[in-house]
């Protein structure tokens, strides 16, 4: 009986988790990881390389609320310090970094990063972004630098059963630094 309360637990906090996704490289805003349904919570692990960028895209209806943050791992380089950036039309174009495309505007998380402890993980937690979105195509953009490292982009909303194998496997990567 013990057993089968144990698996059924496990079970039912398995299926209202952040659905885990890993995402092997996105470097682009033509090769923008498409995040889908934009509505489901779910954590994107994932590698920083040399390119500096990773672009991520969803496609929002009127009213959705953004919910999202990037996590690194504790004991990775203090110099390792993402930003993330909201891009689309409709956002201030003051400011905007360089790789925001002519007509858009971006949002920035802000700076700082503290420390967290929760699900079984030791981060440091970036700034959430929170606002409330007319609907149409955004992108959000982590922007790595050159130094290398693995990091969570959370995304908060319902919570579904789900993500992907790889997903799962790439959780295990995250306090890897390097």
């Amino acid at each position: 009986m013990k057993s089968w309360v144990a698996a059924l637990l496990l079970l039912s906090s398995s299926a209202l988790a952040h659905q885990p996704h890993f995402n092997a490289g996105s470097p682009s805003r033509e090769r923008a990881w498409v995040i889908e349904p934009p509505d489901v919570s779910r954590v994107i692990t994932a590698q920083a390389r040399g390119t500096g960028l990773d672009w991520y895209r969803l496609t929002v209806p009127a009213g959705f609320r953004l919910d999202a943050a990037v996590f690194v791992g504790g004991p990775c380089d203090a110099a390792f310090r993402p930003k993330l950036w909201l891009i689309g039309q409709g956002l201030s174009a003051q400011n905007a970094p360089a790789f925001v495309p002519a007509g858009w505007g971006a949002v920035q998380a802000g700076d700082g990063f503290a420390d967290y402890r929760g699900h079984g993980v030791v981060a440091r937690k970036g700034r959430t972004l929170e606002r409330s979105l007319p609907a149409g195509t955004y992108e959000l953009v982590v922007e790595h630098g050159q130094t290398p490292g693995w990091y969570f982009l959370s995304l908060g909303g319902r919570e579904v059963g789900g993500g992907t194998p790889a997903g799962r496997a790439a959780l295990a990567r995250f306090n890897r630094c390097g």
